[in-house]
């Protein structure tokens, strides 16, 4: 195994959909997946204490497997890593641990990282790009195919900022995705479409009020509300400031996208009542979104 030289790497978390975008939307939130990465005469992967530390294994078997994707054997590496990403609540954890691992192994194994062919193994990991995608390129990212290269990347406005509210309670993807239908009516395929086309030039071009309209869905959203106490009513709010809200990636927690400069400790406590009626605790995180994907640095 080659010799490296230190290195730190860090990932954002990401929430996909926005509302119409099922399975074609992404953006990356600067809440970021960090590690230090030393040689070493063996591997090991630790994590700082915090309220987000892993509780269990599944976070680091996911950044495990993701590094046994590139090599057939762990690197030679201390990794001292520290994650603030709520897990399992459609914050993009799994592609964060996903690319994470990937990268260290790139890094480590060959010395360098090629972003393509990181963003196809991410792919082909992860299942789908809509989380992948903008965890690697940052900004917002829409997808027109399950792979790595179907996709167009747009910066999303510097000035927007993502108020996720997390309740106290697990809803996994796969469980989330059972709960949809195999067929659908025409109206609502035609309804959403109209949407994620309006999503996706709205996001390109900061047109708040178009952005808001956009954010509406009848492809997962109403087959995934009702399983979640509280969100059927938190999506329904309206305040002064708020531009839209949706489901975050498959849930549980919830996004509302803000118009600059809105003061979003106003907003906040509403979304949180919103889910302390149905019996569910809940807080707040205010999040820019993240022009950096993936960050590798010396050091």
């Amino acid at each position: 195994m080659r010799r490296f030289e230190p290195f730190s790497a860090s990932v954002p978390a990401t929430s996909a959909n926005l509302g119409p975008g099922f399975d074609a939307v992404g953006i990356a939130l600067d809440l970021r997946l960090r590690a230090r990465v030393e040689p070493a005469q063996r591997f090991s992967l630790a994590f700082a204490a915090g309220a987000e530390a892993p509780s269990h294994d599944g976070f680091a078997a996911a950044i495990r497997s993701a590094m046994l994707r590139v090599a057939p054997e762990l690197p030679r590496a201390r990794i001292s890593a520290g994650n603030p990403i709520p897990l399992g609540k459609g914050l993009g954890s799994s592609a964060a641990a996903t690319v994470l691992g990937l990268a260290i192994a790139l890094r480590v194994h060959r010395g360098r990282i090629d972003r393509r062919e990181l963003a196809r193994l991410a792919c082909e990991l992860e299942g789908h790009p809509d989380n992948a995608l903008p965890a690697i390129y940052g900004g917002a990212v829409i997808c027109a195919s399950s792979g790595a290269d179907d996709y167009l990347r747009v910066r999303a406005p510097r000035e927007l900022r993502a108020l996720v509210v997390v309740p106290e309670l697990e809803l996994s993807t796969h469980a989330a995705r059972a709960l949809l239908p195999q067929r659908y009516d025409r109206c609502d395929v035609v309804f959403t479409a109209q949407r994620s086309a309006m999503l996706g030039a709205a996001l390109a071009t900061g047109s708040w009020r178009e952005l808001g309209f956009a954010m509406h869905d009848r492809v997962h959203q109403p087959y995934r509300v009702p399983s979640i106490p509280g969100m059927e009513e938190a999506l329904a709010l309206t305040a002064r400031g708020l531009i839209g809200s949706a489901l975050c990636g498959a849930g549980p927690s919830l996004i509302a996208l803000l118009h600059p400069r809105t003061v979003w400790q106003r907003i906040a406590p509403l979304f949180e009542a919103c889910f302390a009626r149905a019996g569910v605790a809940a807080h707040s995180l205010i999040l820019a979104p993240a022009a950096c994907g993936l960050s590798v640095a010396r050091g």
